[in-house]
């Protein structure tokens, strides 16, 4: 009997013993539970982040000055077609390519590919959900036009359609009509090593109007030398923020923005992945008094209020 009240009082401590444990276990657990954990920043965007979106060309902030034209809206519209342009040209594809470059570009492949650059451009856009828009220099420079005219620009088409049918576009032609129909003054700008320097001075004396090749003449309202003139020329220009342009007959087309000529390149690629050291973007800035591609220009500037 004495035997088991011991054997009975050693198994109680050991329960105890063990019950005191298992307590002390679960404090212990329970103790570490509360030490501060990192928490995950549920704040922080785990999006891939877009690229910025860079400014290349200013948009206008000026007031309108001119009558029957807006300078501002044709400015922006260039500003936002060179901005989608040279944010995706570096890295990326614009939607934005010159209509000569895709006449190379539909002839090129890669070595093993089965699609032409140009096919393969088309896939990438669709890939973004873009429609591709092809540009030349007359291209460019009325989409300008069009957005400073607005509603007025339908009333140049049909003057344009009544003249020269279904002809496209020109610099010479459209010229013709803003100074004939809407009353802007165009300026002739003339190198002496200009191949037509001397009819275009005697034509000034003659009927005060730079003479097209076959088509309407171009009522003018000064000429000047583009060696001797240049800060006349810059003061001129720098008094407008838009104007018309082309060069030579009309063998290149652009526009103005006070003394900065801005022209299109068509043989510019959407994608600098496209390019050689060599090629030039789409979309280029001169100052006017530095542009020596050609050697005589016409500007046509809209009337100011």
């Amino acid at each position: 009997m004495h035997y088991y009240f011991e054997n009975e009082k050693r198994q109680k401590f050991i329960n105890c013993l063990l019950m005191f444990c298992g307590v002390l276990l679960i404090i212990s657990c329970n103790t570490n539970t509360k030490h501060p954990t990192n928490k995950i920043n549920t704040s922080i965007n785990l999006e891939p982040q877009k690229k910025p979106f860079i400014i290349y060309t200013r948009p206008s902030k000026l007031p309108n000055q001119y009558k029957a034209f807006n300078s501002p809206k044709a400015i922006n519209k260039i500003a936002e077609i060179e901005n989608e342009y040279f944010n995706n040209y570096p890295t990326s594809y614009s939607k934005y390519y010159g209509t000569v470059w895709k006449n190379g570009a539909i002839k090129e492949f890669n070595t093993g590919d089965s699609l032409s650059v140009f096919d393969k451009y088309l896939q990438e856009m669709a890939i973004k959900k873009q429609t591709p828009d092809s540009l030349h220099c007359t291209m460019y420079a009325i989409e300008a036009l069009k957005a400073g005219l607005d509603i007025k620009f339908d009333t140049l088409d049909k003057y344009h359609q009544k003249i020269w049918k279904k002809r496209e576009y020109a610099g010479w032609s459209v010229g013709y009509i803003l100074t004939t129909y809407f009353n802007w003054k165009a300026y002739l700008i003339l190198h002496k090593s200009s191949s037509e320097y001397k009819a275009c001075m005697k034509n000034f004396k003659q009927d005060k109007k730079y003479h097209v090749w076959k088509q309407p003449n171009i009522p003018i309202q000064q000429v000047f030398d583009f060696e001797e003139d240049k800060l006349p020329i810059d003061s001129l220009l720098k008094l407008h923020e838009f104007g018309w342009g082309f060069s030579e007959q009309g063998w290149h087309t652009w526009i103005t923005r006070f003394d900065t000529l801005k022209e299109c390149n068509w043989a510019g690629a959407p994608s600098a992945k496209y390019v050689t050291e060599e090629t030039k973007p789409l979309f280029i800035d001169t100052k006017l008094t530095e542009f020596t591609d050609y050697n005589s220009h016409i500007v046509v500037f809209p009337p100011k209020k």
